[in-house]
């Protein structure tokens, strides 16, 4: 078995590598001048591809490679799965580009494994799906701190109590409180967070406005220092430039997508997956 680096998870690829005791396949890309993309893999009997999707050409990538690769047994693991969000027809005659995707990549791989996927629906739509969570090792990374952990809003709720389950601290949720026909009040729902070091978790940073609100509202009610931290720093646009110019002091992240606030990785728990399956 051999790992092969995708374009958008050289680092992580290695780790995972590095892991398992495998080689890394030999592997070539390249961008024709008209924007059209080429990939060209090793023959080996069995392969596992790592590949996050967070953009159009991370998707054609991946195609590519499973399709290179039509003839080996293939295990594509994508750390970050790109499209989950739209994991059902918001108004009528809108494509569920999470089920068309799904779909897709099941028709070349025997298995699929990812890492936090955005929702059960969206997990929901695939038939080989491994779902590593990654929340544990964001509350390991937290463990011994003395912090509160803050979901954003009910949504998140869940991930923050695993988190902080293995952060060993408190932990509470943002939440709507309206109090009248014009004003709604967004709190802690219990906590108080008054001279304290919070932690924003969330399983997605994308544009970062979430994050920006939320610490806001935590500084206005006294929070000594606010961080953040995420399985994936999709950060589009100038998100890291908001966030901070907000207040927040530090963002960590997993290496699901690969950016330089990634200073937790996921190998192992990918790894652990891959070794039970195998």
């Amino acid at each position: 078995m051999k790992i092969v680096a995708g374009k958008s998870s050289p680092v992580l690829a290695k780790r995972i590598a590095e892991r398992l005791g495998c080689e890394l396949a030999n592997v070539r890309y390249k961008v024709f001048p008209d924007g059209e993309l080429y990939v060209k893999v090793e023959k080996v009997d069995e392969a596992v591809i790592v590949q996050s999707i967070n953009s159009n050409d991370d998707l054609v990538f991946l195609i590519l490679l499973m399709d290179a690769l039509s003839d080996s047994k293939v295990t594509v693991v994508i750390p970050y799965m790109g499209y989950a969000r739209q994991d059902r027809a918001f108004e009528e005659g809108e494509a569920v580009s999470i089920r068309a995707i799904a779909k897709l990549i099941e028709s070349y791989a025997e298995r699929v494994v990812t890492v936090n996927i955005h929702s059960d629906r969206a997990k929901s739509y695939f038939k080989k799906l491994v779902e590593v969570d990654a929340m544990p090792l964001i509350g390991k990374h937290y463990k011994g701190k003395d912090i509160v952990m803050i979901s954003p809003d009910l949504g998140s709720y869940e991930r923050v109590k695993v988190a902080s389950s293995y952060a060993r601290c408190d932990f509470d949720y943002l939440e709507k409180i309206r109090i009248d026909a014009e004003k709604v009040e967004i709190r802690p729902k219990s906590m108080d967070v008054d001279g304290r070091d919070v932690v924003i978790v969330d399983d997605i940073i994308s544009t970062g406005g979430t994050i920006v609100e939320a610490t806001k509202i935590l500084k206005s009610l006294g929070a000594k220092s606010v961080e953040c931290a995420c399985v994936h720093a999709v950060l589009a646009g100038d998100a890291l430039n908001k966030i901070f110019n907000a207040g927040v002091e530090r963002v960590v992240a997993t290496d699901t997508i690969e950016r330089h606030v990634s200073v937790i990785s996921v190998a192992d728990a990918i790894a652990k997956v891959l070794l039970q399956d195998s």
